[in-house]
């Protein structure tokens, strides 16, 4: 193996190692198992969520149905249910840091519904 060949295996090797010092700080850092707390916790609100969602879906549905048109108050408050729904996926996937509500403000429905 030439020298050039032996330097670029060294190099991979190293890549390939844990630092165990990097590791130790990571797994006693209290934010991160706090974040799994939180992140369990609005894992629940989202599936006990489900039922208020078939709850709007039914009530637009029947509004649909005997008037032929959707009730403006639940395509607002459907949005909003949306926005904290994507506000709990955000941050359960990572995408945001910061906490849905109650811990921020509820996200606003569109005004233009």
């Amino acid at each position: 193996m030439n020298e050039e060949n032996k330097d670029m295996v060294d190099v991979e090797l190293e890549a390939d190692t844990v630092n165990t010092e990097e590791l130790k700080e990571n797994l006693s850092k209290q934010s991160n198992w706090l974040r799994l707390l939180w992140t369990a916790g609005f894992t629940f609100v989202y599936y006990f969520a489900m039922p208020v969602l078939w709850l709007i879906v039914v009530a637009q549905f029947l509004f649909v149905l005997f008037t032929n048109n959707p009730n403006t108050n639940i395509l607002k408050l459907s949005e909003g249910f949306k926005n904290y729904m994507i506000q709990i996926l955000n941050f359960i996937t990572y995408q945001a840091d910061e906490k849905p509500f109650p811990f921020n403000e509820f996200p606003k429905s569109e005004d233009n519904l």
